[in-house]
């Protein structure tokens, strides 16, 4: 018994050390330089952060590796889940204008130096936010989908409303994994390919893989975003029906076996976003502070 004891004991302590975290840097980006610093999203490589203000006006890139900022673009709405280009050399955001109380939105490219502007969908009613192809983007809006690649894009994922599409290789797949009154959001593809991170409105954050088929259930939190192919960025917050009165920055296994707080609650801090290989998050404060995170995952 006490041999069985020692091996369960054994067996515990091997799994708690292959979920071993380490923070090894954290530290405010652009201190004293930048304010006004709103919804991260790293590149592929860890080495670029693309950053906007509060209301999503204007969009620029921070390079980690020169520590230069540039701007982008100064349109409204640039700054509402914009995505790097699949080669990692460009960047595609939306642009909104109002035309006689209507809103529309087209869809433009620029090199991450700031040249190159051209647009890639013309204004439309409905846009969505741009999805990066393998040599290319998807645009989205009430006139349809417009595949703008030299391919058939490869696979990728977009919710349009309350339900999942699942585009893989110019075939679609429509999905309805859970149930939902409200709308899907924060849907992405996994690096590889194999599974979706969403959240289910008034349900929670979920993994499935291509044919809908729950993997796991998160929680309610929100903001989720892939770390890596095996665990998840999201924000754990909570409100007061009016305003935030705590929020963090949590890592879980993709299969909901695993949870480490990244923040604390009075930190404020939302909006993660991650690199490929899950080793550096970034993310941003309540105020519009910007912060980078370096993790170790064993």
């Amino acid at each position: 018994m006490r041999f069985k004891l020692s091996v369960a004991v054994l067996l515990c302590i091997a799994f708690a050390d292959a979920q071993n975290v380490k923070i090894v840097r954290h530290e405010q980006l652009l201190k004293g330089i930048e304010s006004q610093c709103y919804n991260p999203v790293l590149s592929a490589d860890g080495q670029k952060v693309l950053f906007t203000q509060s209301d999503y006006e204007g969009l620029k890139v921070y390079n980690l590796e020169n520590d230069a900022v540039t701007t982008l673009s100064e349109d409204y709405m640039a700054g509402f889940a914009p995505v790097f280009s699949k080669d990692g050399k460009s960047v595609y955001f939306l642009s909104q204008t109002i035309e006689d109380m209507l809103v529309y939105r087209s869809m433009k490219k620029v090199n991450l130096d700031g040249t190159g502007m051209e647009f890639v969908a013309d204004k439309s009613r409905g846009m969505l936010h741009p999805v990066a192809v393998d040599g290319g983007v998807a645009a989205i809006s009430d006139n349809g989908r417009k595949l703008k690649s030299m391919n058939k894009g490869g696979t990728y994922v977009y919710s349009t409303g309350k339900e999942i599409v699942v585009m893989c290789n110019g075939v679609e797949k429509k999905i309805t994994p859970v149930p939902t009154n409200y709308t899907y959001l924060w849907e992405s593809l996994s690096p590889d390919g194999t599974k979706i991170l969403f959240y289910a409105g008034g349900r929670g954050a979920y993994v499935c893989d291509l044919d809908g088929n729950v993997v796991a259930s998160l929680g309610k939190y929100t903001s989720p975003a892939w770390c890596g192919n095996n665990y998840v960025v999201a924000v754990n917050a909570t409100h007061d029906g009016h305003q935030y009165e705590t929020s963090q920055i949590v890592l879980l296994k993709a299969d909901n076996s695993y949870k480490k707080e990244l923040t604390t609650p009075a930190s404020m801090s939302m909006h993660p976003t991650a690199s490929v290989s899950g080793d550096r998050i970034a993310y941003n404060t309540i105020d519009g502070r910007l912060f980078i995170m370096d993790l170790k995952i064993k």
